[in-house]
């Protein structure tokens, strides 16, 4: 019998609303019988030993038919078709939290974690393979108890420490997802890029509502510490992860590729960056209103002039036939500077618009 037929079984059964209370007094009874017949026959004994176990069995029933059994996080990628990985979440080095939180109509749990090369199919995030990875597996259930029937607006990432939130997050270390619904819950395969690089900071996992870590959604206080904005439903969960396994060459190495600011920023550090930037230069100041569309026009006219040049270099959306804004921000938060003659200055980091082997791209745009 399996377990949804054995819950199923139990939960047949007519209990008398006084089961429990008549129960009791049955065992009390028989108890005080006992005491005051000790020479009775050996049958005796077996008959109390019977109702005891009776009792026992039909009490564990009703706690049986009424608990609720979640999957361990080796069944979820069982599920999911990782069997490597099903085995790395049953070996010594996988951390079992089962940690909880409610955060509006949700109860989240962190359920497991682990990390190691090779324990699924190697990942490609932008040309590049990545197989040392950092698993985890949580849920996701009604606080009330009502099962979901289909998957909420939450997003899921990582955040660490003394590291912006733009910088190090979900979208830049590569992470896949594999989730499915199961009896009402939300089960879920989190991965991405071994965050054990970062084990000397407080490493966190935010399952929250929105979308690209901001700042409007996390705050960084002076020590570095990240926390979610009052307004923002969701929960933070902090790794154990073993300090001893930490690579910060590797760290600042990793967020220095992404071209973004890695610092961290408090919130009065942004009201004085904000108070600086009204009067300074922007994009649509210098270009205009549609500046969008002539950056993108004329770095692709550069980039075409390049390529024709130099038959080595292969710009990405050229080849793939896809827009700039699909590689490289083009709006208000783009990075630039003015050169002597007042043209425009933005640069890619490696690996943005053309293979890394050929460095950071920068164009020149002269203004409208």
């Amino acid at each position: 019998m399996n377990r949804q037929d054995y819950r199923a079984a139990f939960d047949a059964v007519d209990f008398s609303p006084d089961f429990e209370e008549q129960t009791l007094q049955r065992l009390a009874a028989a108890r005080q019988t006992s005491e005051k017949e000790q020479n009775k026959m050996s049958m005796n004994r077996m008959k109390k030993a019977a109702l005891l176990t009776a009792a026992a069995v039909a009490l564990l029933a009703v706690s049986v038919s009424a608990a609720v059994v979640w999957l361990t996080p080796a069944q979820v990628a069982d599920r999911v078709e990782e069997p490597l990985l099903a085995e790395a979440f049953q070996s010594e080095d996988a951390i079992v939290l089962d940690e909880s939180v409610t955060a509006g109509d949700y109860q989240i749990t962190l359920a497991g974690m682990v990390s190691g090369e090779d324990l699924s199919v190697p990942t490609d995030y932008n040309g590049e393979i990545i197989n040392d990875r950092t698993y985890a597996v949580f849920r996701v259930a009604r606080a009330d108890g009502e099962p979901l029937t289909d998957y909420p607006n939450l997003s899921y990432s990582p955040l660490v420490d003394g590291y912006h939130v733009r910088c190090v997050n979900a979208w830049t270390l590569g992470t896949t997802t594999q989730q499915f619904i199961q009896d009402g819950v939300i089960y879920c395969l989190f991965d991405c890029r071994n965050l054990e690089m970062f084990a000397d900071h407080p490493v966190r996992f935010a399952i929250y509502e929105g979308g690209v870590p901001n700042t409007d959604l996390f705050s960084m206080a002076e020590d570095g510490t990240i926390s979610l904005r009052e307004n923002v439903v969701g929960a933070l969960f902090t790794l154990p992860l073993d300090e001893s396994r930490a690579d910060p060459a590797a760290a600042q190495a990793f967020v220095e590729s992404t071209g973004l600011v890695w610092e961290p920023m408090t919130d009065a550090e942004l009201a004085a960056r904000e108070q600086e930037a009204a009067g300074a230069d922007t994009l649509e100041s210098l270009c205009g209103v549609n500046y969008r569309s002539y950056i993108v026009e004329t770095i692709t006219m550069q980039m075409e002039n390049r390529m024709a040049k130099d038959p080595e270099i292969v710009y990405f959306p050229i080849r793939e036939d896809r827009p700039l804004t699909d590689y490289a921000a083009i709006d208000e938060t783009t990075a630039f500077t003015l050169d002597e003659d007042g043209s425009i200055v933005i640069t890619f980091p490696a690996g943005t618009v053309t293979d890394a082997v050929h460095g950071e791209q920068t164009f020149r745009l002269p203004q409208p």
